[in-house]
């Protein structure tokens, strides 16, 4: 569910996945096809003219396209291609050839490949249909069409004899100026929501540029991951990151914490219990035990929980690795065995799946439901699975084998080999494993000990051999994301050395890492420490400082500051393992690992968010809390100091406002008040509740970790003393009754969520008062709304001139006579001694 979105969207032109979409026409033509071959009555050739007649057909689109933009064509043939007795025949139609005709008048003549990538040049699929891409490099008219040659159709049933046949062309116009249309590059674009706007799954397929911020995170293990692909390098490239220790929801996963009593500071085993995270289409993945047993052993399980919320979707039996997409849906995959390729549902439209192994068993499980949906047997124990194609790489015994899924025949995981290379004993007397794939999936690097191998991935034929001069630990060497390099760690040296994946040559020794103040830098890394960029190779370092090397040179371009501490050895929180890179933030683990955990656990763990491009310390989130996943702006942690799930990220708010509901006079002062609360699924825990009977309020991005800190990592400090904290920004509008839009202030909640606002209204009428947060880094927007009546002031009337009072003591009529008598002639004296007085003067001028 998509909640409200506000109008203020980031508009963006990103070029669509061309090759993602096919055209309407090829989807109906491939419908009409199947449903006449699958249709076609069990009849023999008997009475069907021999040679059959053939006839073709070509489309273009769009049919108005700039110089240089891909143009998507396509082509088909009636009748389908069949055998003798009208069943289908598969190999199809062969020999094909297009023919441009450019402006000039000069022709392009080519054998078009389809797009599918699944037949040879010329060769048309099942349906006897075919598309491909083909780019424009002049201005004007164009046309196109096709020509199939005569050719015959035999096997076991007999020959059927086709004709050949020419289409009629196609026409279409290039420009110079890029057009802009939806097979070219996605126009119209969607707009994104911007960062205030509460979004989850299912992103609707109208949104292609939502790919932006969104994305699977495929799992990574302490032990390598077993597939190879996005996000198993602990880099997230898609999305934001928290910028805040915000805590979205959470949950306890396993038993943690002190034990108390007679064991004093020991606490219950954490050692192996980090859970494997895999993110899928917004449900995060993870690996329990359920409530029932096999044996004297728990069942195994996963759980699949909506990201956003927290809220567990489905529990099923298994245990995950990672997950992976396989091309094509489950139909195709399954009978492209059986050369059964289609176009549309085969390409590049990806089918997820999660992945786990129990011994030598693949199982495939739906992401959505945790079904059981298919499993191999017999695998082979040490490969990798390149995700986004059929295809893995393993080793057995002295061999290296090239697999594809597509070849398994009865499940049988041998039947799907399509080659294999013997490999050669090492140093140690024994065979290689595989170590890694190069990102452009040409090159296949095996190693044992200090010795790798560079084999071809096209047919395992061997490219390069190389044997270093230092030793090598397991967890110390990586291959890297989107780069087709390897890292490997000198310990002697204390640097890094880089290596071509493609020609084994060194490529870069960064400078040594250790200085006067850090010698606990020269110590070992391991697994889920270290990750990359396009730019940099970023690694954790025991003596509490991340380093960041450029790939071009390996030169360090930054080195964070440690956090002090006299709870370590090393003086400093130490970072040894727990590492995620998303949004350009490095979310890092600082504290021991838990494979060599204390016990007293020493304090103090926390998750620090470090900026990737400077390397300065964003914020922390206290509790020994380790980052294991990120995708969709969340990053998920594991406490391991209370065995929970942490999820961090943006949450949702609610806001409330009221005014006086009795008419407020014109002029007036009145209070305009309300509240603005976090309504995060971890601020309804019981606890929660009770410390806040109205709400948990939301708090300033300033005070984000203390806050965090005083609600869910039980700091006794906090507890006893609560921290003072402020709130965050509200506006106050208003409309009143003549639809005029106003802004009356802007305040600030406080530390219990309230606000308040002083409002003077002049103009009476109806208000419609409006209470807005328009969102932080830790939070949502959300706005909520009341009404207000105001009221004319009363009239202000004019005052009657004052009259000369009687004395109180006249109590008769006669009395109050005379009195009005003896003041008229008072008042006459008065006027005429003035006016002789006026007149004496006028006559002495």
């Amino acid at each position: 569910m998509v909640k409200k979105m506000t109008k203020n969207l980031i508009k963006t032109k990103i070029t669509g996945n061309k090759k993602a979409i096919l055209s309407l026409s090829l989807i109906l033509m491939l419908t009409m096809t199947l449903i006449m071959a699958f249709a076609q009555p069990s009849l023999a050739q008997i009475g069907v003219p021999q040679p059959e007649k053939t006839v073709g057909y070509i489309t273009v689109a769009p049919t108005l396209i700039g110089v240089g933009q891909q143009l998507t064509v396509n082509l088909w043939l009636f009748p389908l291609p069949q055998d003798y007795l009208y069943g289908n025949y598969y190999p199809s139609f062969s020999g094909v050839t297009v023919t441009f005709i450019k402006p000039d008048g000069t022709q392009d003549t080519f054998a078009p490949v389809d797009a599918t990538g699944a037949y040879a040049a010329g060769h048309v699929e099942l349906t006897a249909s075919l598309f491909f891409y083909y780019t424009p490099q002049m201005a004007g008219n164009w046309s196109v069409s096709f020509t199939m040659p005569a050719q015959n159709i035999t096997d076991s049933t007999g020959t059927v004899q086709y004709l050949g046949c020419t289409s009629s062309p196609a026409t279409f116009t290039v420009q110079t100026g890029t057009v802009l249309a939806g097979l070219l590059n996605g126009y119209p674009w969607a707009e994104l929501p911007n960062s205030n706007v509460y979004w989850s799954y299912p992103i609707n397929s109208n949104n292609r540029e939502w790919s932006q911020i969104s994305g699977d995170w495929l799992g990574s293990h302490i032990f390598g991951s077993s597939v190879q692909g996005v996000t198993c390098r602990l880099w997230q490239p898609y999305g934001t990151g928290p910028s805040t220790a915000h805590i979205v929801w959470d949950y306890n996963d396993n038993m943690a914490g002190i034990i108390g009593g007679a064991y004093g500071s020991t606490s219950y085993s954490n050692v192996f219990s980090i859970p494997d995270f895999v993110i899928v289409d917004g449900k995060l993945i993870v690996n329990v035990e359920l409530n029932s047993y096999q044996g004297s052993s728990k069942v195994n399980g996963f759980e699949g929980i909506d990201l956003a919320t927290g809220h567990v979707l489905y529990t099923a039996n298994g245990t995950v690795m990672n997950a992976l997409h396989l091309p094509g849906n489950p139909y195709a995959q399954t009978s492209a065995a059986n050369g059964i390729v289609l176009a549309n549902s085969y390409g590049a439209i990806p089918t997820p799946y999660l992945f786990g192994t129990s011994g030598s068993t693949w199982n495939y499980y739906d992401p959505f439901t945790g079904l059981l949906m298919r499993q191999i047997f017999n695998a082979s124990s040490s490969y990798k699975i390149i995700d986004g194609t059929n295809l893995a790489y393993a080793t057995a015994s002295n061999v290296l084998e090239c697999w594809n899924i597509t070849r398994v025949v009865n499940n049988n995981w041998p039947t799907g080999i399509t080659w294999t290379t013997t490999l050669p004993r090492s140093l140690l007397n024994s065979y290689p494993a595989i170590f890694g794939v190069s990102t452009d999936a040409s090159t296949i690097i095996c190693k044992t000990a200090n010795q790798y191998y560079g084999y071809s991935a096209k047919d395992g034929s061997s490219i390069w051999n190389l044997t270093l001069n230092y030793p090598v630990i397991t967890n110390e060497q990586m291959t890297l994301y989107g780069v087709d390099d390897f890292v490997v760690w000198d310990p002697t040296a204390s640097s890094y050395h880089m290596y071509s994946m493609l020609t084994g040559a060194q490529l870069w020794e960064s400078p040594s890492i250790v200085t006067s103040s850090s010698p606990w830098a020269s110590t070992w890394t391991i697994y889920l420490s270290e990750t990359n960029d396009l730019n940099n190779f970023y690694v954790m370092l025991p003596d509490g400082t991340i380093a960041a090397m450029s790939l071009a040179t390996g030169q360090i371009v930054w080195r964070s500051t440690a956090i002090p501490s006299t709870e370590y050895t090393e003086n400093a929180v130490p970072d040894v393992i727990g590492l995620v890179m998303v949004g350009g933030n490095i979310y890092a683990y600082g504290g021991y690992s838990v494979l060599y955990q204390l016990d007293p656990i020493p304090r103090f763990g926390l998750m620090a968010c470090v900026n990737a491009t400077t390397g300065d310390i964003t914020y922390t989130l206290n509790g020994g809390v380790m980052p294991n996943a990120a995708a969709d702006g969340y990053v998920i942690a594991y406490g391991q100091n209370d065995g929970n799930v942490y999820c961090v990220g943006k949450g949702t708010t609610s806001t409330t406002v009221s005014a006086p509901q009795t008419a407020i006079t014109a002029g007036t002062p009145v209070i305009i008040q309300g509240s603005v609360l976090d309504k995060s699924p971890a601020s309804s825990d019981a606890t929660l509740t009770a410390m806040f009977p109205n709400g948990v309020p939301a708090i300033s991005d300033d005070n984000m970790s203390v806050w965090m800190d005083y609600l869910h990592m039980q700091n006794s400090t906090l507890l006893n003393t609560p921290p003072a904290v402020n709130g965050i920004p509200v506006t106050l509008n208003a409309l009143d009754s003549n639809g005029n839009y106003m802004t009356l202030g802007t305040t600030t909640s406080d530390g219990s969520g309230s606000f308040k606002y002083q409002w003077t209204p002049i103009t009476p009428g109806i208000y419609t008062l409006y209470a807005t947060f328009a969102g932080s880094n830790s939070y949502y927007s959300s706005y909520a709304e009341t009404g207000a009546i105001v009221a004319a002031s009363a009239a202000t009337s004019t005052p009657a001139p004052t009259a000369t009072s009687a004395p109180s003591n006249l109590a008769t009529t006669s009395d109050l006579m005379t009195y009005i008598a003896v003041v008229g002639i008072a008042i006459i004296i008065a006027i005429a001694i003035v006016g002789a007085l006026i007149l004496s003067i006028l006559r002495k001028k």
